[in-house]
């Protein structure tokens, strides 16, 4: 009897979106110094020097990574909407892909990243904000005070669980003399919403920059 041996498939070629996404899954995982371009090689089934084919080196690699995670964010904005809320709704998407990818968080405070995205990103919030009657220069001071709180809001929100809530609030009900306003407002305190805090945060923010326009427009 004569066995018939199935053609051989060859392995379809990684590509350099499947290198970035590993990429990615390393540095949520473990964090920026867990990147490594054996590590990542490892991953993907590839020599190191093969995964150089898809990016120069790790700075290359880092801002493919911001890349990959902000556009993904950007092509969730769709439909035109008023600007205030336009803001609302980028702000918000930008902060859960951050907590949802709290490795890529860490990497773009810690270094610049110019990439496209970022700058995409940039664009729209502060074409939106000039849009609601910004000058240039309060535009670009309101989209910093914006980025910096939602950035803020993502580092605070990562290490912290309802636990750590918990154990600041009993601290101070061992010392209430020292701190009676905290005793006070213990159990809202002990509540906290993360993304409720949030949505306050930026909606004051957004209020802010609306009252100084209308105090501007006041002769």
């Amino acid at each position: 009897m004569t066995v018939v041996k199935p053609p051989h498939r060859r392995r379809s070629p990684i590509t350099t979106s499947q290198v970035i996404a590993a990429a990615v899954d390393i540095v949520n995982r473990g964090g920026t110094d867990a990147l490594s371009i054996r590590r990542l090689a490892a991953a993907c089934g590839l020599s190191p020097m093969a995964v150089y084919r898809h990016v120069r080196d790790k700075d290359e690699l880092l801002d493919r990574v911001v890349e990959h995670v902000v556009a993904s964010g950007l092509a969730e904005l769709g439909g035109h909407y008023p600007w205030r809320e336009r803001l609302l709704i980028m702000f918000g998407l930008m902060r859960q892909h951050l907590l949802d990818n709290p490795g890529v968080a860490a990497i773009s405070i810690s270094r610049p990243t110019p990439v496209a995205a970022v700058a995409r990103f940039y664009d729209r919030a502060i074409a939106a904000l000039v849009e609601g009657g910004c000058s240039a220069v309060e535009a670009v001071h309101a989209f910093d005070t914006l980025l910096l709180f939602t950035f803020a809001s993502v580092l605070w929100q990562l290490p912290r669980s309802e636990a750590e809530r918990e154990r600041l609030i009993r601290l101070a009900l061992l010392q209430p003399d020292q701190t009676p306003s905290l005793v006070q407002h213990a159990a809202t305190l002990a509540r906290r919403d993360p993304q409720e805090y949030f949505e306050y945060g930026l909606d004051t923010i957004l209020t802010g920059v609306e009252a100084r326009l209308h105090a501007h427009s006041i002769p």
